[in-house]
């Protein structure tokens, strides 16, 4: 499948600020799933951009405006062609995850990590999912995979970053985030290696991608936000991928930007500013079959992620994060 994606991240603040610094994860991923056809990031004010890769091998866009500026415009622009997912893998005995080179080699997936703590309560809900599985790997995957959603009911901007595992399982509602958090907790409870991915869905309703674009003219080209789901380290096989916001697999609809151990390892943008002001970021994406022009990145977001920060005491550089996934 022919995607084109236009990311867009307008950053205001209430008074002119005299630096910042930002780092922008939303260039897809180059995988044997998917080939990028063209990608190009431009800002307003032109500013220059430095292109690196982190340590996880994500596109990381730098750029830097050392000039007093009020707002900054951001718009990066991907074309990318997308196959279907392999099926499930060969059934795997959950014996081999015991594997001492098999363990070292994904020791930083099974290791607690920033937004992925686990305690007596997450423990038993990852029991509870895999209560019934066979002796296979995948199985348990897919069991987990698919226990999320009865255990949380996706609402849109339900919870913000920093939320625990625990407090998702008491307040019984999150984002896909969220869903993709527990995932990955149950996961490496069990003694299974999970990462976090951060990409792009093309549907209109994430809890439902096949029942979207199909058929509707008016889907061509659609407003989302950035998407969230996760792989697990299967034994002799790799990665095998599952979206745990709708309990399915992983297919063409999907866009991966890049992995790591939580949100905290790829966020759409992280940066900071010099300045004593307030800042907004309003961001959207839009995703577009080749038919459908994404040229209605000019017109005025709609959706909105918006970051207070409060006058330093010291003038010092203040952070800013913009929540994108949804």
């Amino acid at each position: 499948m022919r995607l084109d994606i236009a990311y867009r991240l307008h950053f205001t603040y209430a008074e002119p600020v005299s630096e910042s610094q930002n780092e922008i994860r939303v260039r897809p991923r180059d995988d044997l799933r998917q080939q990028v056809l063209s990608y190009r990031l431009t800002t307003t004010p032109a500013t220059r951009v430095l292109q690196t890769r982190d340590y996880f091998g994500t596109t990381v866009d730098h750029l830097g405006m050392r000039a007093p500026h009020d707002d900054l415009l951001v718009v990066a622009e991907a074309s990318v062609e997308t196959t279907p997912a392999d099926g499930a893998p060969a059934p795997v005995s959950c014996e081999r995850l015991s594997d001492q080179q098999f363990v070292n080699s994904h020791i930083e997936y099974l290791a607690p990590s920033q937004h992925v703590q686990w305690g007596e309560l997450v423990n038993e809900v990852a029991s509870w999912a895999v209560r019934s599985a066979a002796d296979d790997v995948c199985e348990r995957v897919l069991a987990v995979a698919q226990a999320v959603p009865t255990v949380l009911t996706y609402e849109r901007g339900s919870t913000a970053i920093g939320v625990t595992l625990e407090e998702l399982i008491d307040g019984g509602r999150g984002v896909c985030q969220d869903f993709a958090h527990l995932a990955v907790g149950m996961l490496r409870c069990t003694g299974i290696p999970a990462r976090y991915v951060s990409g792009y869905l093309f549907a209109l309703d994430e809890t439902r991608p096949d029942h979207d674009a199909d058929g509707d003219s008016d889907s061509t080209a659609i407003s989302v936000q950035t998407h969230a789901w996760i792989e697990a380290a299967v034994p002799g096989y790799g990665w095998h991928a599952l979206d745990p916001t709708n309990g399915g697999p992983v297919g063409e609809r999907h866009v991966v930007i890049g992995y790591g151990r939580d949100y905290n390892d790829i966020p759409p943008v992280r940066g900071v500013f010099n300045g004593a002001a307030d800042a907004k970021v309003d961001a959207e994406v839009i995703i577009a079959q080749p038919t459908a022009p994404v040229s209605m990145v000019t017109e005025p977001i709609r959706r909105q992620a918006r970051v207070a920060v409060s006058p330093p005491a010291d003038a010092a550089a203040q952070q800013q994060a913009a929540q994108q996934q949804q």
